[in-house]
């Protein structure tokens, strides 16, 4: 690893003419790290959660290397959401603009004007979500033959938003020769699945004192009252959306009780429990693992044996009462080298001991807020928005009129009244429920069929557009 930079006195003068600007004085730990490695032109794997100042980690480097001479997209940020990308974008333009370094925003749910204006003035630098880009890329309307930084923000958010698919057909587009940089604020396999698709021979950096290699398992614990637990859970499920999940309990009464919640609350639970027939119990162990069941709800006695590779949640509605328990618990997802998350509810006297089981494990539990009604929807919007632009996508611009134009007269006469938004509300939440984001990365499919595009090992190389003299790809038509 580089030496760490002590200072951005090193930097040139408008480049720090613009961190003035800024308020930085100077770099943050990540970017102390980071820097260094980016100006030495590797790809990284860069653990660093949000608002550590990654930001500056990589937009710094990227400034230092566009050629302000040049009107082409130099540099390509792939952000999880709207927001984010907006706040890269808006740090990018603050940081480079005495250097006269021009950052385009690209995002679904605004009018395309403003990004045909950058795009036709040359963006130096596009930092956007990967369906609209998409959407451009495939228009011709942007062009990424000169990229020469690839970096993909909150890799985990990326997937867990269903982005996979966008991705995997952006990095079609892209040059063969250039740096890839992945930050994560975890770096589970499904993530590292990734970098083996975008980045060539990668070095790891961990914010993380003592962390030399991606943990599997995220652990975090929420703080609850007693009597909101119920409703809590309800609300981390729905924020959450995990593919699968056991949810323990101490006692047989909860089970029965939490059972009973989520089924009237329409979720595909179910229980298993001392009180069960062996039959019974076979037969929902059968059903969560074959995909048909995703929630399963049970005691630490009656899930003794059960194992289960695909799980990716394990949530403790009732507090381990043990440090061998919370281990035991915790253990069964993040199996087989796939990514888990451990979540615990922790209430009243809970917490005391919750906090000395961390500390007999040596495990880092970080606490999160319950999320609140505002979070869960705008996470639901965020699904929503990634599957109908995947899917609007796929339509044909010739047929787009008849098969989705000529329906929004009639949306606007809905959403005119409250009856009619009630019934848009009852479409998006079936919608939502029918159509799962593709979550995970396809990690045999990836590992035999789909190398970095354009590297000597790729399959597919055979089967690549010519390239064009300057290096880059030719834009591909879409695959359907």
């Amino acid at each position: 690893m580089p030496d760490l930079l002590h200072a951005f006195s090193d930097l040139p003068e408008d480049i720090q003419a613009g961190l003035r600007d800024l308020g930085w004085k100077e770099p943050m730990p990540v970017q102390a790290r980071v820097m260094p490695a980016m100006r030495g032109g590797k790809d990284l794997i860069v653990q660093a959660r949000t608002g550590s100042g990654k930001t500056g980690a990589f937009g710094i480097p990227i400034i230092c290397q566009v050629d302000t001479g040049l009107a082409a997209t130099q540099a390509l940020v792939l952000a999880p959401t709207r927001e984010l990308a907006n706040q890269v974008a808006g740090e990018i333009i603050a940081m480079g603009r005495h250097r006269g370094v021009r950052c385009l925003p690209i995002y679904g749910g605004v009018g395309y004007a403003a990004q045909l204006e950058g795009l036709k003035a040359g963006a130096h630098v596009v930092v956007g979500t990967p369906g609209r880009i998409l959407d451009h890329l495939g228009s011709g309307r942007l062009g990424l033959d000169h990229v020469k930084v690839l970096v993909l923000d909150e890799a985990d958010e990326l997937l867990s938003l269903g982005f996979w698919p966008d991705m995997r057909e952006i990095n079609g587009y892209l040059p063969r020769e250039r740096q890839s940089c992945l930050f994560s604020a975890t770096i589970p396999e499904k993530v590292r699945s990734l970098s083996r698709v975008f980045l060539h021979d990668p070095e790891f950096v961990s914010l993380s004192e003592g962390q030399v290699a991606p943990s599997e398992i995220e652990h975090f614990f929420m703080v609850t009252t007693a009597a909101e637990k119920d409703a809590n859970l309800v609300r981390i499920l729905e924020y959450e959306d995990p593919e699968s999940a056991i949810i323990f309990c101490n006692t047989k009464d909860d089970v029965r009780f939490v059972t009973a919640v989520l089924q009237r609350r329409r979720f595909d639970a179910d229980q298993i429990s001392g009180d069960l027939s062996q039959a019974a119990r076979e037969s929902t162990m059968a059903r969560i693992k074959s995909g048909e069941l995703k929630f399963m709800v049970a005691t630490d006695v009656a899930a003794r044996g059960i194992d289960i590779s695909q799980l990716s949640h394990v949530i403790s509605y009732s507090a381990p009462d043990s440090p061998e328990v919370y281990v035991h618990r915790t253990g069964r997802t993040g199996r087989a080298g796939k990514a888990g998350v451990a979540i615990s509810l922790v209430s009243g006297l809970d917490i005391g001991n919750f906090r000395y089981l961390q500390n007999v494990n040596k495990i880092e539990v970080l606490e999160r807020k319950i999320p609140s009604e505002a979070d869960i929807l705008a996470r639901m919007r965020e699904r929503l928005e990634v599957k109908v632009e995947q899917e609007v996508r796929a339509i044909p611009e010739r047929e787009r009129t008849w098969r989705v134009d000529r329906w929004v007269p009639l949306v606007e006469a809905m959403a005119a009244s409250d009856e009619g938004r009630r019934e848009l509300a009852a479409i998006c939440a079936s919608y939502l429920r029918e159509h799962r984001p593709l979550t995970t990365v396809d990690e045999p499919r990836l590992a035999t069929r789909a190398p970095q595009a354009g590297r000597a090992d790729d399959p597919d190389a055979e089967r690549a557009p010519e390239r064009r003299a300057g290096g880059g790809r030719s834009r591909r038509r879409r695959r359907r």
